[in-house]
């Protein structure tokens, strides 16, 4: 793994020099530097440096899903879900979550709130969030069990 082509993308950004960002990546992910690949895939997904490209944005995302980062499913699901095609997400989310990114159960749980399945499978997974996530995740996680039991109740 070549981290100097991460670490010089990043400062880039930081900088905000997007374009000059985006060429770096995509010349590190051309030579196979799989450290790049989900920067690469957000940069196409937001339109960060490059036109925005969903199509492009999937591509890096299984590449970096192949090489091992889980967070890259929650990624392809999110995409999905903003496509709104709510059940190819929940398939999406439902393997990040197998795969290790339990902050994906706040996204599978939402969408299972909103019909695609039992109240109960929702608490379940905003649940299964865990206190490891960020505040607002765990906030959000607390928020929506309060909503999913409140549905139960009725």
């Amino acid at each position: 793994m070549n981290t100097r082509s991460f670490d010089l993308a990043d400062r880039l950004a930081d900088q905000r020099r997007y374009r000059l960002a985006f060429r770096v990546l995509l010349s590190a992910a051309q030579q196979g530097d799989r450290s790049v690949f989900m920067n690469l895939a957000y940069a196409y997904d937001v339109g960060q440096g490059i036109r925005q490209s969903k199509r492009k944005a999937l591509h890096w995302y299984r590449q970096a899903l192949r090489a091992g980062q889980s967070a890259a499913a929650h990624n392809i699901a999110t995409v999905h879900r903003d496509r709104g095609d709510t059940i190819r997400a929940a398939r999406w989310f439902a393997r990040a979550v197998a795969l290790g990114h339990r902050g994906s159960n706040l996204e599978l749980g939402q969408l299972i709130l909103g019909g695609l399945g039992q109240p109960a499978d929702a608490v379940a997974c905003f649940r299964a969030v865990g206190s490891e996530e960020s505040d607002v995740v765990s906030e959000a996680a607390r928020t929506w069990t309060a909503v999913a039991e409140g549905v139960l109740a009725q």
